[in-house]
């Protein structure tokens, strides 16, 4: 199972219900827990920022406003100046009085392009200013009037200028609305001042008219009376406004000389009765009230002044304001960000680190472990010291949650491996058991044979010599379970041999384990193929378990075929059925339990033969696969190594191979050849021998190893069985004696034959030149013998290698010490278990 099918199988379906956050990773919920707040903050210090760049623009255009206010008093000054003039140029209608019109027009016109300058920055739509506008346009209609109209009266004259200055004070005083208070009582106090000085320019005017009138009419005196009331009061509401600096300039102007004149003529005037005629000189009144309403102007600018002062020094504060605040906001939002970052950060990184730490374990080091566990040898494994050694290197740091889930997994981690380790010693000790109890079983089935064998010497009628024949092939088989029940102990089966046997005999040694082997037929097999001695035991029980395997799954009828094959680096041997056969999952499924032995189990021994094929396999690197027949069945395919496979050169075979089994008469005539440790014989050659063809009399080697042949005399006797040595050394031809039929070579210098029904050993030919120069060693001048390496040796005879030794492999010293136990314990007359 990969990691990501693993995961996947974790989610339960309430997990999945949940939605987003439920599949969502814990680190993309850390920044969602983080990114939330942070939105919030920004947000709400976004409104507060609004609000103070609010006020920043507000002020802004206070300022502006103000700007235009400051403007709007400097242009009411000049058309009271103007309209002072042209009241003159009306009245007395001199060049001189024309001249300063023009010039005072001109005066005029530079103030209105700059309130219409200012004008254009101020946004804000007001109805004065569109009252300013319309007047502004209309004023050139005036002074045309002024300049050219003969019919034109003073009193229209006078009263387009006063609804233009009065539309211009109406504006400065709605500035004051738009500003804070402290800044409003300045700007009621500048437009105060403005409207004394527009009192003392109407007043101006009145005066003018009542002049070119020659007597002042109850109208004029009421205008005049109304004049220095709106003065009056405009000067308590300055007083009452403005600051004592200010209030000092006013008392100031008081004493100013022109002031003093104007104040004493406008005495004079309002003295005057009405029908009366007016006493002062115009160009004296003219010139004593322009004074005094300069002076007026002066305090009107400096209140201006001040206010713009305020206004700028307002806006500035609230500007600062503004960019401490964005920054102190930039920063709170910076440093919340760090902190949480670095916090999300050490979390994520932990959970990481967890995560992989766990993930390691999971995928990693605990398969590894129990992998290690499986491999180790039996008694090596020490449960608690394994899991202390598996955790050493999971490493925790810091005391919070996380490191108690870190404390935990590791606790689980540990508690695996020693429940892992704990199970490898039980199996260790299952696999023990089933060594002891298939070597006591099978010491009771040598027990059996060495009787049954003893019944078959004595015996002379065929039909009980059959019965035992039966009873002796199914002690065979018998011995066949106890050789499985060793593999999954994980014993070894095989006996020492130093010398290859050639495969069709190991598949009579195969065809002599199985139930069915009348139905086995042994189809084309390359004679030049061996088996390495150390495996071919094992390779024998292999191919005993398939051959059962096709025979019991195949209609009784049907004929089982084994072919073996040579190919340039290993060699096949396929075993053919004609049964149901297999569909593709299981044959996938076998397969796999076929390249990859499980450990032992309840499911490991009911399916003992698939158990016994794949640790064998496994442990000679031989590949067994299962596949589809041709026309049915299922092909048992056996891919056996070259380093187990011995190609031998038909020509250098020996003339007689010693059997692999030994034939005995079944209900079909023969019963097939039986082997084991405790009987182990050699074949006898004779020409009442017949050895067991393949098909109908298989031989083959037993489950221990061993060889046994025998045949029934012809008086109907058995014959002895011969034991045969426990190393059998390589057969090389040697000149026989006349008249005997050649027997198998005792070693590498002397032969047996065989003479009517005793063996004789035959000598060399050359017995005498080779004795002769195996000599005692030489001796010294004083008659001690002289030590020369290996003189006693005859010549020809092997010399001891010169290559290194070689290091022996425990599993076979294992399985060649069990071999000795079996022989040894076969060759006792126990009698009791």
């Amino acid at each position: 199972m990969t990691r990501a099918t693993a995961a996947a199988a974790v989610r339960t379906h309430a997990e999945a219900r949940r939605g987003w956050l439920a599949r969502g990773s814990i680190v993309r919920l850390l920044r969602l827990l983080v990114a939330v707040p942070l939105i919030a903050v920004v947000a709400f210090a976004g409104l507060a920022l609004e609000g103070t760049v609010r006020q920043v623009l507000n002020a802004g255009t206070v300022h502006d406003v103000v700007t235009l206010s400051t403007q709007a008093g400097a242009l009411a000054r000049a058309l009271q100046a103007e309209r002072v003039i042209a009241a003159v140029e009306v009245t007395t209608q001199s060049q001189a009085a024309s001249a300063t019109f023009d010039d005072q027009v001109a005066k005029t016109d530079a103030e209105i392009v700059e309130f219409q300058r200012r004008r254009a920055e101020v946004s804000a739509e007001n109805s004065a200013l569109q009252r300013i506008d319309a007047g502004l346009t209309a004023l050139g209609s005036v002074r045309e009037q002024v300049r050219s109209s003969p019919r034109a009266t003073l009193s229209a004259i006078a009263f387009s200028y006063r609804i233009l200055v009065a539309d211009l004070l109406t504006f400065r005083a709605s500035v004051a609305t738009d500003t804070s208070t402290n800044i409003a009582d300045d700007v009621r106090a500048a437009v105060a001042v403005s409207e004394a000085g527009e009192a003392i320019g109407q007043l101006q005017v009145i005066v003018l008219r009542s002049l070119a009138g020659g007597e002042l009419t109850p109208a004029g005196q009421q205008e005049i009376v109304g004049a220095q009331a709106r003065y009056a009061e405009a000067t308590n509401a300055f007083l009452a406004l403005a600051e004592p600096g200010w209030a000092a300039s006013w008392e100031q102007i008081g004493t100013d000389p022109q002031v003093v004149a104007a104040q004493r003529l406008q005495d004079q005037v309002g003295r005057t009765l009405p029908g009366g005629r007016l006493t002062v000189d115009a160009d004296d009144w003219v010139e004593a009230t322009d004074g005094w309403v300069s002076q007026m102007f002066r305090i009107q600018s400096d209140v201006d002044a001040a206010v713009a002062d305020r206004v700028s020094t307002e806006r500035g504060q609230l500007l600062r304001d503004a960019l401490l605040q964005g920054v102190g906001i930039f920063l709170v939002l910076a440093l919340t960000a760090v902190l949480t970052g670095v916090v999300a950060r050490r979390i994520t990184r932990r959970l990481r680190s967890l995560r992989n730490t766990v993930t390691k374990v999971a995928y990693d080091r605990l398969p590894a472990v129990v992998r290690e566990l499986s491999a180790a040898p039996p008694g090596s494994v020490q449960p608690d010291e394994v899991a202390d050694r598996s955790v050493s290197e999971f490493r925790i740091t810091g005391s919070d949650e996380i490191a108690e889930v870190a404390t935990a997994t590791r606790a689980l981690h540990r508690e695996a491996v020693r429940i892992a380790g704990e199970q490898a010693v039980m199996r260790a000790n299952i696999a023990e058991i089933f060594v002891h109890l298939s070597r006591r079983e099978q010491r009771l089935v040598d027990a059996m044979l060495a009787q049954v064998d003893d019944v078959e010497r004595d015996e002379a009628d065929p039909e009980r010599l059959q019965q035992l024949y039966q009873l002796d092939h199914l002690a065979t088989r018998m011995a066949r379970i106890n050789q499985s029940l060793l593999v999954l102990g994980g014993s070894g089966i095989s006996r020492v041999r130093q010398e290859p046997v050639p495969l069709d005999h190991v598949i009579q040694a195969a065809l002599s384990q199985i139930e069915h082997y009348t139905r086995v037929r042994i189809g084309t097999v390359d004679k030049e193929l061996a088996i390495a001695g150390n495996a071919v035991d094992e390779i024998v029980h292999l191919v005993a378990e398939l051959l059962d395997n096709a025979t019991g799954y195949s209609p009784p009828e049907a004929e089982v075929l084994v072919t073996g094959h040579a190919l340039s680096d290993r060699a096949i041997v396929q075993v053919v059925d004609q049964g149901v056969g297999l569909s593709p999952q299981r044959c996938a499924q076998l397969n796999a339990a076929l390249a990859n032995p499980a450990s032992v189990d309840v499911s490991g021994v009911r399916a003992m033969g698939l158990s016994v094929v794949a640790r064998l396999a496994a442990r000679h690197a031989v590949r067994v696969e299962l596949r589809p027949g041709p026309t049915g069945g299922t092909v048992a395919e056996i891919t056996l190594p070259a380093p187990i496979v011995v190609r031998r050169p038909a020509q250098q075979l020996p003339p007689v191979e010693p059997e692999l089994g030994r034939g005995r008469p079944s209900a079909a005539g023969r019963r097939p050849a039986v082997a084991s440790a405790s009987r182990a014989t050699v074949p006898v050659a004779g020409p009442d021998n017949q050895v067991p063809s393949a098909g109908r009399i298989p031989a083959g080697v037993g489950t221990a190893g061993a060889v046994r042949a025998s045949a029934p005399a012809p008086n109907g006797s058995v014959a002895p069985p011969v034991p045969a040595p426990l190393f059998q050394p390589a057969a090389q031809p040697q000149p026989v004696g006349v008249g005997m039929p050649a027997g198998p070579t005792v070693n590498g210098w002397f032969k047996t034959a065989f003479d009517g029904d005793s063996v004789a050993v035959i000598w060399p030919v050359d017995d005498g030149e080779k004795w002769a120069t195996a000599t005692p060693a030489p001796a010294t001048q004083v008659g001690l013998p002289r030590r020369v390496p290996q003189p006693h040796l005859v010549p020809e005879a092997q010399q001891p290698s010169a290559d290194p030794r070689r290091k022996l492999d425990p599993a076979a010293v294992s399985a060649a010490m069990s071999a000795y136990a079996k022989g040894v314990a076969g060759r006792r007359s126990t009698t009791s278990f």
